[in-house]
């Protein structure tokens, strides 16, 4: 049974099935995330530094780097979700 745990930010304790089941992404939203990761490691490949603002082409590319590497760890995240669940016995590759 999922529970609301009192904290600063909104979260919940599950049990580890339902941690699994809630982990593993439909075919249609693991395009919709596909889609965004390719869309946003194309904007950081074309990135232009600017030598007057430096820290803002730094700034850019941090956000970018940051975004694909959430949006992949939710896309990996699903797939060992759902070889778990379908191979309990496996274990997983991380």
């Amino acid at each position: 049974m999922d529970e609301l745990k009192p904290n600063q930010f909104t979260s919940y304790t599950l049990s580890p099935n339902d941690e699994l089941q809630g982990s593993i992404l439909t075919d249609l939203q693991r395009k919709v995330i596909q889609n965004l990761l390719a869309d946003i490691a194309m904007e950081k490949l074309f990135l232009d530094y600017d030598p007057e603002h430096p820290l803002h082409f730094t700034q850019k590319e941090a956000h970018a780097k940051g975004q694909i590497e959430i949006l992949t760890y939710i896309l990996n995240n699903s797939v060992v979700a759902n070889n778990t669940l379908n191979n309990p016995y496996h274990t997983p590759e991380v």
